[in-house]
């Protein structure tokens, strides 16, 4: 890129003028310096689409390269016993759930794609083609559980190979370092997002509105003690509150895939009227001020026996069974006092083996139990 010559003759002209009389190899020196200074940075990209398949052929041609020298490992496989993020994207294939755009930087040389972001996505794609493992703890496609790609039906084959993905190529026309850029950027926007900022994101309406007005409740959130800092900007105030209508509202249902029933939940309320929104709002409080009063700083936390204390933190399980007994009985019909309730509940969690496996990891599945022994305790005159 090179300033044209009436521009060098202004530039130098302004030098002088402003007394730095310079010789002609200074003068260009200068040019030189400001043209590397005004220079824009570009990036020029090109959106491709391609299927399952073809990105697994680019790969094994040696088109793409997974592994530039500014790519990170792949780290999926180190917490995939846990997180299960192989099985799930294959899944999301099945599912037709869209997938987040792979991002490549076309090479000078020889034209072929390094990858920039989508590494682990396309590692994935590779070995389950090549049956590198099996789909597994699947909730909603359940029938492939326990499946290489070599044992699936021929319709699962072929949903999982020519599903498209959209890339974006960044051209080698783009500043050669730009690449390093994207990358740095992407990774940190990279901020993968929970259930309900989704929701958030997804299912706007009155009830969202609803959810969030509430979960900045001062007396809910004196109640509330999270574990980690990040459920201070995450939702997880929102999620919580969802949990309790969606529960509520069901007649306390049975739940194997929570995430589901409370989106599936959220959907249906999506566009509730002001009678209904003024319904739950009412409900919300009312539960929330009689937590307050039998339990206080003490509710929806785990009371422990050995050390003889309450828990720092809350737990949800614990969150749904008090916000529903607390809610179904009138506080003119509870039979105890806060004093007598407190200390029934202690003895509930302590020497209860029923409500201990209530408690642990049991979710959706055992919510009715968990209800009804705190509302036995309310209703308890001995």
């Amino acid at each position: 890129m090179c300033l044209r010559q009436h521009e060098k003759i202004i530039i130098t002209f302004q030098l002088n003028f402003f007394g730095n009389t310079l010789k002609n190899k200074e003068v260009n020196n200068y040019i030189g310096y400001i043209m590397s200074k005004q220079k824009p940075r570009r990036v020029i990209t090109q959106p491709y689409d391609y299927s399952v398949q073809d990105l697994v052929n680019k790969i094994e041609e040696k088109d793409i390269d997974l592994t530039p020298d500014y790519q990170r490992n792949y780290v999926w496989d180190i917490t995939d016993d846990e997180q299960n993020k192989k099985s799930r994207l294959i899944e999301s294939l099945l599912l037709n759930i869209p997938i987040p755009v792979i991002y490549f930087a076309e090479q000078v040389e020889t034209l072929k794609y390094e990858v920039i972001d989508g590494q682990q996505r396309l590692r994935t794609f590779l070995d389950f083609l090549n049956d590198k493992f099996e789909l597994k703890k699947l909730e909603i496609r359940t029938d492939v559980n326990g499946k290489k790609y070599s044992d699936l039906d021929q319709k699962d084959k072929d949903e999982i190979r020519k599903r498209s993905i959209r890339a974006i190529v960044i051209l080698n026309d783009s500043d050669e370092e730009i690449k390093y850029e994207v990358f740095e950027r992407l990774n940190l926007g990279s901020i993968q997002l929970t259930p309900q900022e989704i929701r958030n994101n997804t299912l706007r309406g009155s009830f969202n509105d609803l959810l969030k007005d509430l979960a900045s409740d001062t007396d809910f959130r004196s109640l509330i003690k999270l574990r980690l800092k990040s459920d201070q900007n995450n939702m997880a105030h929102e999620e919580l509150i969802l949990r309790f209508f969606a529960y509520h509202g069901s007649g306390l249902k049975r739940v194997d895939q929570l995430s589901f029933f409370l989106t599936k939940y959220m959907k249906e309320n999506r566009h509730l009227g002001v009678e209904q929104i003024s319904e739950l709002r009412s409900l919300f409080h009312e539960t929330i001020k009689k937590i307050g009063k039998f339990l206080g700083s003490d509710a929806f936390s785990i009371f422990k026996g050995k050390t003889n204390t309450w828990n720092t933190t809350s737990n949800r399980l614990v969150f749904e069974a008090e916000m529903l007994a607390f809610s179904q009985v009138p506080e003119s019909e509870i039979k105890v006092t806060p004093e007598q309730f407190l200390s029934k509940l202690k003895s509930l969690m302590v020497n209860d083996k029923d409500f201990q496996k209530a408690l642990d990891k049991a979710g959706g599945r055992k919510i009715k139990e968990r209800v009804e022994a705190v509302i036995t305790l309310l209703m308890d005159t001995k």
